[in-house]
């Protein structure tokens, strides 16, 4: 445990000096979300076209491995939405909503980090793969769902027609899908050009946690304990259970993305979070939730890497 907690060390001291330098105004806040733009827009699709374009590992995009998390992750998504609407009372669309929070780990600004750190290359590939899962299903279908069953809702085509749009324009999708035809097509790429990308791969895990603290630094706990509560727990315990699970059972899993995959699923919500459950009012909610879950991560996830070690 004290060789795992040392090697994570790093990653919360990350985190916290970009808390400190918004806090204390070293960095204004205002452009924590520019840091971010850069971060996912240029940094982690380089970073996901070093790793599967360029790659330095025999690892590849796994369709079990695919098949298992996706499982395990939907799996959270409806166990949730249950569990919230009979134990909480919620309604239909805010219990979409919660359990959305549930079931999307924060994969690009710390999955990455922390698994680069213990499984090097190969984090990267497993990062690509939950992308997709992330962006392709279990985001959009908790927001389609919660769309739909409003007082007010949408037309499904509608609905179903955003969503694709919304996944066809996302940069990380993009660049999972440049690399592969990269890769399978065999098309020489010039050096200056591979080392350019894998120059920004590299910035993407050091700024990703920096704008963690930074994110975090602008928020505060403003109760609804037993909503934001319930969702910490569900994110922290049951998605990487559930996940687990399902890596375990499913045929043909490669056994060295196992402990990977279990431990992006154990990380804290996505950060847009708040940003996405905004138009359904449930904002003060979800920000709650995802500072407590990022607080309360720092012990959570030492306590994984432990599990995950025999693995």
């Amino acid at each position: 445990m004290l060789n795992i907690l040392s090697t994570t060390f790093p990653i919360y001291l990350l985190i916290l000096l970009g808390v400190v330098a918004v806090r204390w105004g070293y960095i204004d806040g205002a452009h924590i979300a520019g840091l971010g733009q850069f971060a996912l827009k240029i940094c982690m699709p380089a970073l996901i076209i070093s790793a599967i374009a360029f790659p330095r590992t025999e690892t590849a995009l796994d369709l079990s491995f695919f098949g298992a998390y996706l499982l395990g992750s939907v799996a959270t998504l409806l166990l949730g939405v249950t569990a919230v609407r009979l134990l909480l009372r919620q309604s239909r669309p805010d219990s979409w909503i919660l359990s959305m929070g549930m079931a999307n780990s924060n994969s690009g600004y710390m999955g990455f980090p922390v698994a680069s750190l213990f499984f090097g290359a190969d984090a990267a590939v497993v990062f690509a793969m939950t992308v997709v899962i992330e962006c392709a299903v279990t985001i959009p279908l908790p927001m389609i769902a919660a769309s739909a069953a409003g007082d007010k809702p949408a037309r499904l085509s509608e609905l179903l027609r955003n969503a694709v749009l919304a996944i066809l324009r996302n940069p990380l999708i993009i660049a999972v899908g440049v690399a592969v035809l990269i890769r399978i097509s065999g098309v020489p790429v010039a050096e200056p050009v591979e080392k350019a990308v894998g120059m920004l791969a590299g910035v993407a895990a050091p700024l990703a946690l920096f704008i963690i603290g930074g994110t975090v630094a602008r928020m505060s706990f403003s109760g609804h304990w037993r909503r934001s509560g319930a969702v910490s727990v569900g994110k922290l315990i049951v998605h990487p259970a559930l996940v687990a699970l399902m890596l375990m059972l499913v045929p043909g899993v490669p056994p060295t993305l196992i402990p990977i995959g279990i431990l992006f699923a154990a990380m804290p919500m996505v950060t847009i979070y708040p940003i996405l459950s905004a138009p359904f009012g449930l904002s003060a909610v979800t920000s709650t939730a995802l500072l407590a879950s990022t607080t309360a991560s720092c012990v959570t996830i030492s306590v994984v890497l432990a599990l995950i070690s025999g693995l």
